[in-house]
């Protein structure tokens, strides 16, 4: 019965489709690296004698990380301690809770079991008001963090914002985590934005745990049932083979193997590289056998694609048939329609598709060759209105500039010159070329539109000359019995456009890179390209995009402008920002925001070098455009102590403390009084 389970929710969840995307972009690996401790280093240590412990002073950058909730420094901080000073202990107080009152919290963990966040602050306020000093129990406050976290992950879960879902996934830590579904969470929606490499530590998280903190077996077989659809076999077998050290797992996980063989025969089949092994003929029998005996479609569609890997199209047409008689899906009617059109059988093509049409939904670009075959010059058969509307939704839905001029075309054979012209002026929105230019020169003839031929001639007389100088012996069309063409929709956007808004920053790229194929990339998608790079964090190809989007003078040149100047900040380049914003003009808002970000960067960067004189420098910088936050603040008084400018520091946490309430504070002060010599 396990075994029919997981079998289940494979081919409920993978396609071939998924495994093209995957496939390709695969570089990380899932098997774990096991590193040991140097003996030289563990020799050394243990005659090295013991060094005194830290004082404030040295203390004082832990205590600042901690305070900032700056995890990744505080570790790197207590490294180096731990270098300079071994034995080296992590104060008591690093982590110092609130003070607590005897309140009672009732009322907020009614509210807390009814996920009424905005009520929470309301109660918590009030509270606070009635009880001067109180604050909630940690124990409430750590709960509430992780029920928030986990209604907000599931609300984006739920909305298919699945960018937010791996924003949010960011507070997990996936080798502690005990609610793995919020993983599995986590690695759909890294899945969904194709982003392969961001998965890796989670999976590794859920399967690979230091001994007494294992995860029960079910949630390690059903992770490696998901981690079939993201990694290929021969790194899920390194994986299986690491924890086949318990018998009972290494039992559980036979059940896996037809699942891997699958995975075999569609890596092979998406392989556009042609750098994976073709499957052993024993394991495509198993697929055939699946297929046959249980009536399986996905296992059937795999098969299609399998022998039209090989040129096999006898083969690939039978099953992807067998796929699609037996329940119509998206995928196997692509499948069976371009292996109709490879065997020269495109007219069988298109009427399998043009019965189906309700099947395309939003993927109709995907069968625009399919669905051209009425347009082509010369047709004079009359179209389904149906038909030529989702024909031209597809067109505009991939800009597809030769498309557009196939169907500006047939309508100018048709003698619908208005739909003719804008279909042409479309195409050379997207692409110009002869054919796009020759249409909207031959639709303002026959439309007797004089200045608009002179306007034309102007524009690109120059470079096609020969569309020009044959208009006078144009003879216009006959017309026919061909079906009315509708003008492009001025609402219909871009597909690409479409998953951007809808926060599907994976699906976007995969557009764009399709566009980008046809040579078909304009400013304004490249500045689009740059912002869903840089959402998934891609900071090189952010910046490559927003480069580009700037070169080919975006309408959005701000826009264009202020992405390149975050995925610089992102990533620490504050040079080339501080020279971007030099040669180029930004809003005032965008380049204060700019600014402010870069100069503190650069006190950050100042402070960990020591260099607190280009810290103040910097932080007195920021001030004069924008507020300091009480981090910044402390880091200021520091600066002023490391240089011995003691009132100065002891003047800043003074005035702090009286604001806030901050043992941080209350460390600067006695750091600095003890450096006086003054006691309390």
């Amino acid at each position: 019965m396990k075994k029919s389970l997981l079998s289940a929710t494979f081919l409920a969840q993978t396609t071939i489709g998924l495994l093209m995307a995957t496939q390709s972009g695969f570089a990380a690996s899932l098997v774990p690296e096991l590193t040991a401790p140097s003996a030289a280093i563990e020799a050394k240590a243990s005659v090295e004698p013991e060094v005194l412990a830290p004082d404030a002073v040295e203390l004082a950058a832990l205590y600042y990380y901690a305070k900032e909730g700056q995890m990744g420094r505080v570790e790197r901080e207590k490294k180096r301690l731990a270098l300079k000073f071994p034995g080296f202990v992590e104060p008591e107080d690093l982590f110092q809770p609130e003070p607590e009152f005897s309140v009672d919290e009732t009322p907020l963990w009614q509210l807390y079991e009814a996920d009424d966040f905005a009520g929470i602050e309301a109660a918590i306020t009030q509270l606070a008001l009635d009880n001067p000093g109180w604050q909630p129990s940690r124990d409430f406050r750590d709960k509430l963090a992780r029920r928030k976290l986990r209604f907000d992950m599931t609300a984006a879960q739920t909305a298919g914002d699945t960018a937010q879902v791996m924003a949010l996934g960011k507070a997990l830590d996936p080798q502690a985590e005990m609610e793995v579904d919020l993983l599995w969470t986590l690695i759909s929606a890294c899945r969904s934005q194709g982003q392969t490499e961001a998965m890796v530590p989670v999976y590794q998280g859920i399967l690979f745990r230091n001994s007494g903190s294992e995860l029960p077996d079910d949630v390690i077989m059903t992770t490696l049932q998901m981690a079939v659809q993201d990694f290929p076999a021969k790194e899920l077998r390194k994986v299986i083979a690491l924890l086949s050290a318990k018998p009972e797992l290494a039992d559980r996980m036979k059940d896996l193997t037809l699942d891997l063989i699958r995975r075999d025969v569609a890596d092979f089949a998406a392989d556009e590289a042609g750098v994976v092994e073709t499957p052993a003929p024993e394991a495509v029998l198993a697929v055939r056998r699946s297929a046959d005996l249980g009536h399986i479609r996905p296992d059937q569609t795999l098969l299609g694609w399998y022998y039209l890997k090989l040129d096999r199209l006898d083969d690939a047409e039978t099953w992807f048939r067998k796929a699609f008689d037996d329940e119509p899906q998206i995928e196997s009617l692509k499948g069976l329609t371009l292996t109709l059109d490879r065997a020269n059988k495109r007219d069988q093509a298109f009427a399998l598709v043009s019965t189906h049409l309700d099947l395309l939904a939003d993927k109709a670009d995907t069968f625009l060759d399919i669905l051209s075959y009425p347009f082509q010059t010369g047709s004079e058969a009359t179209i389904d209105p149906k038909l030529a509307a989702i024909y031209a939704k597809a067109i505009q839905s991939s800009q597809s500039a030769d498309h557009a001029v196939l169907i500006g075309w047939y309508a100018y054979n048709g003698r619908q010159f208005d739909a003719a012209k804008a279909w042409f002026a479309k195409s050379a929105e997207w692409k110009v070329g002869e054919d796009s230019v020759k249409g909207m020169a031959l639709s303002a003839v026959q439309m007797k539109d004089a200045a608009e031929v002179e306007a034309l001639k102007t524009r690109f007389g120059d470079t096609y000359p020969e569309v020009f100088a044959g208009l006078k012996k144009a003879v216009a069309p006959k017309g026919g019995s061909a079906g009315t063409v509708g003008e492009p929709a001025r609402d219909n956007q871009a597909r690409y456009v479409v998953s951007f808004r809808n926060k599907r920053y994976g699906d976007c790229l995969a557009d764009l890179e399709r566009l980008a194929a046809r040579g078909n990339l304009s400013a304004e998608a490249q500045l689009i390209r740059g912002w869903c790079h840089l959402e998934l964090n891609h900071l090189a190809e952010a910046r490559a995009a927003f480069q580009f989007a700037l070169a080919g003078n975006v309408a959005k040149g701000d826009d264009a402008l202020y992405g390149l100047g975050l995925s610089l900040l992102r990533a620490r380049m504050t040079g080339d920002l501080e020279a971007l914003l030099a040669s180029r003009p930004l809003s005032e808002t965008r380049a204060k925001e700019l600014r402010a970000e870069m100069l503190w960067q650069k006190a950050e960067s100042a402070f960990n070098n020591k260099d607190y004189e280009i810290t103040l420098a910097n932080l007195n910088a920021r001030l004069e455009s924008a507020p300091e936050p009480v981090g910044m603040t402390q880091m200021r008084a520091w600066a002023h102590y490391h240089l011995g400018n003691m009132k100065q520091s002891r003047t800043i946490f003074a005035e702090l403390n009286q604001i806030v309430d901050d043992p941080a504070n209350r460390r600067g002060l006695a750091a600095i009084q003890d450096r006086m010599g003054i006691k309390q």
